[in-house]
């Protein structure tokens, strides 16, 4: 009789633990035939119930549940969790965590550096007896969190493409993480985090998903390798850290000599800016040497040439920018404004230094400036051809026309001002 009743006793305790884990394997059964809502009711009521809140298993279904409930494109389960795949995520970490059956590794923070070297260290050990179940623990870091990962990515692409910029990141940012918890290095990814997190300002993060694209040569090749060095200069610029943008831009030249000019470039106009012409004028000539049929580095230079009063030098690089294309506006008007300000500091010395009763040096200097703005003139009526509705280049013809004598032209450009000022 006694036999009996122990028997009795044991079929009514496992009967209650099947009636306690009867929603898991609802939710389970629920999911595998399309019923997302029907799932999520029972894994809710699993996931509050004691006996089965601290079971692997609850959040390993759950997880899938509100994945499938985070991507699906059915109306009638859409909406019925907010941030359906964090919820996912975090159900996948508590079940990983949930599998182990030392104590002691439940408390494993996976999202620390510390935690995840931690748990590659007991994976490493391929020793099954450290989990209550291998199959589930390897179906969540083989299947699960890649899938997922590449939920977050679409949502950080849909973000980005909006110009939520600290959304975007947001998503990316979990990407990264999951992907790293399964083992994937996606450097594709790392890249998309990095752009979303420049767009919003974060630079420190930028600075190091950067190191590590670095680090891996990301890119298709040289050109895109040094975009990648680009943005990185670009974060220590932002960060405030000129020495190490000025290390990494000269680090980049020096490494891709045959795709560096966006490097040399962006050093160049830090130097122009930061008023170290000399500098600038060396990474300039470095662009050209590299660059030598590109007539925008030639204005570029010319423009920089004037800075430093070495005017035959500038001239010399407008022409030759016009030489290589004879319709690029910057250098027809770069070198029209050359000689119509040259030919204006002439007449400037003479007013200045010469007596007023000395009427026939005066006339020289005024020959002479007059031939200045004869040489202006062919380059500044190409710039108004290129661009007709230029108001500085009309001002700067309208004036030259004057001092030449040329009414009609000077009418001309005088009634073109008016029609575009009115």
């Amino acid at each position: 009789m006694k036999k009996f009743s122990l028997v009795i006793i044991g079929m009514l305790f496992i009967t209650a633990i099947f009636a306690q884990k009867r929603e898991v394997t609802s939710a389970w059964s629920y999911l595998k035939d399309g019923f997302l809502d029907d799932a999520k009711k029972s894994i809710d009521k699993a996931t509050a119930n004691p006996e089965t809140s601290n079971w692997y298993k609850t959040y390993y279904y759950r997880g899938q549940i509100y994945q499938e409930l985070g991507i699906t494109d059915k109306k009638k389960y859409k909406g019925l969790c907010d941030n359906c795949l964090d919820e996912a995520y975090d159900s996948y970490i508590k079940a990983i965590l949930l599998n182990f059956v030392n104590p002691e590794y439940r408390q494993i923070d996976l999202t620390s550096e510390t935690g995840f070297m931690k748990f590659v260290s007991i994976i490493q050990k391929m020793d099954d007896r450290n989990y209550e179940n291998t199959e589930s623990l390897y179906d969540i870091i083989g299947n699960r969190l890649p899938a997922l990962s590449n939920a977050f990515i679409n949502e950080g692409v849909a973000k980005y493409q909006e110009q939520k910029w600290e959304e975007s990141y947001a998503k990316f940012e979990k990407a990264v993480m999951i992907s790293t918890l399964s083992f994937r290095a996606d450097t594709q990814l790392y890249y998309f985090t990095s752009l979303a997190a420049i767009k919003a300002k974060k630079f420190e993060e930028a600075v190091k998903l950067n190191d590590f694209l670095i680090e891996a040569k990301f890119g298709a090749n040289d050109d895109e390798r040094v975009l990648i060095i680009l943005n990185q200069a670009i974060c220590y610029r932002e960060l405030g850290k000129t020495n190490k943008m000025i290390e990494t831009l000269q680090k980049g030249i020096e490494k891709y000599p045959n795709a560096n000019y966006p490097l040399v470039i962006e050093l160049f106009n830090y130097f122009v800016n930061s008023e170290q012409n000399d500098k600038a004028l060396e990474y300039i000539n470095l662009a050209i040497q590299k660059n030598p049929n590109d007539p925008q580095f030639y204005v570029i230079r010319g423009t920089l040439n004037e800075t430093l009063k070495l005017r035959d030098n500038a001239i010399a690089d407008y022409k030759k920018a016009i030489e290589l294309d004879p319709n690029n506006f910057d250098a027809n008007y770069s070198a029209g404004a050359y000689y119509y300000n040259t030919g204006v500091d002439t007449l400037d010395w003479a007013d200045k230094n010469i007596p007023i009763t000395e009427f026939a040096r005066l006339e020289e200097f005024k020959k002479i400036a007059n031939g200045l703005f004869e040489q202006a003139k062919p380059y500044l009526e190409k710039a108004e051809v290129i661009q007709p509705t230029n108001m500085n280049v009309l001002a700067t013809l309208k004036t030259i026309y004057y001092r030449l004598g040329e009414m009609e032209k000077y009418k001309e450009a005088d009634a073109k001002i008016k029609k575009l000022t009115e």
